[in-house]
């Protein structure tokens, strides 16, 4: 058990350590070491996970080391996989908060950060792409699409306002679609 507990803390700790601009940005490398690497999920389980994640208050990575924590070894796995995201975020703001000054004067701080943020930008066009590969697109997709691009951009609606209103679309409209391909696979 405590070799399960300490590589769910090293693989999250690596994962905190090497991902910046949190978030979206942590998909790509969560994906990589959860789906591909270690095997805890399949392709559909992670992004399932990730859902859930999302709708679930707190940091996205956070709530990811939790759940997978608690799948793989209880509550204890839980605080391991959680101590392990969060752990090297801490210890960076502390040594930065050491430094603080001296670090925002510096030029190649500077260019070292906006050369991270447009990695960051990277990272989260190919997690865009990739659950949009995902999704089931029907009308009802393209339609909730541009309605919560109207929402946020045009009508400045709270994002999670936009969240909510998706979910009770999707509640509304796809209810029938759901029962009927459920009675249909339990035949």
């Amino acid at each position: 058990m405590l070799k399960k507990l300490l590589k769910l803390t090293g693989i999250f700790f690596y994962i905190g350590l090497f991902t910046l601009g949190g978030g979206y940005a942590m998909i790509p490398l969560m994906k990589q070491e959860l789906v591909e690497k270690h095997k805890y999920f399949t392709d559909d389980e992670f992004y399932e996970m990730f859902a859930i994640s999302q709708v679930t208050p707190g940091p996205i990575a956070v709530n990811m080391a939790t759940f997978i924590g608690f799948r793989e070894a209880g509550i204890i796995g839980s605080a391991f996989a959680t101590t392990g995201v969060m752990l090297p975020s801490l210890i960076i703001i502390i040594l930065i908060s050491l430094f603080f000054q001296n670090i925002t004067k510096n030029v190649f701080v500077h260019r070292f950060f906006v050369g991270i943020l447009t990695g960051v930008v990277a990272e989260i066009s190919y997690v865009i792409i990739d659950v949009w590969k995902k999704s089931q697109i029907d009308f009802f997709f393209y339609a909730v699409f541009v309605l919560s691009l109207i929402e946020i951009f045009l009508l400045k609606v709270n994002p999670i306002y936009v969240i909510i209103i998706g979910g009770a679309l999707g509640i509304v409209f796809k209810s029938k679609e759901f029962a009927k391909n459920a009675s249909s696979s339990s035949h």
